[in-house]
């Protein structure tokens, strides 16, 4: 016969798990969704995008990572979307030119 183990009880209530994180943008069309997550690093806060698919099986929606060939313009334009928004965050916090590994000085140059 098979038994189980308990864990013994410590006295303590159970910590509430940590708030979920959520996108600091995102954009959608139809079925194809990108959202962007910012990150803090020691160099200041970076950011990352995902990409997903939704589906539905029966009465079930899912997601997926994987895109078909219809899939890539929309795709294109949603990462295009992202990636103006992000330059734009960036551009807020003086972070652009120092992403791309430039120095003002080669902003100077490129300027005239």
């Amino acid at each position: 016969m098979a038994t189980s183990a308990t864990a013994p009880e410590s006295g303590h209530a159970a910590e509430p798990s940590p708030p979920r994180r959520l996108p600091v943008f995102s954009v959608r069309h139809r079925t194809i969704r990108a959202a962007v997550w910012v990150n803090d690093s020691v160099n200041g806060p970076f950011f990352t995008v995902t990409f997903s698919r939704s589906y539905q099986v029966d009465n079930e929606w899912r997601e997926a990572s994987s895109f078909g060939c219809d899939d890539l313009l929309v795709l294109a334009e949603l990462i295009r979307q992202c990636f103006v928004w992000i330059s734009s965050e960036m551009g807020k916090q003086g972070q652009m030119s120092r992403a791309l590994g430039r120095t003002r000085q080669d902003e100077e140059s490129e300027a005239g």
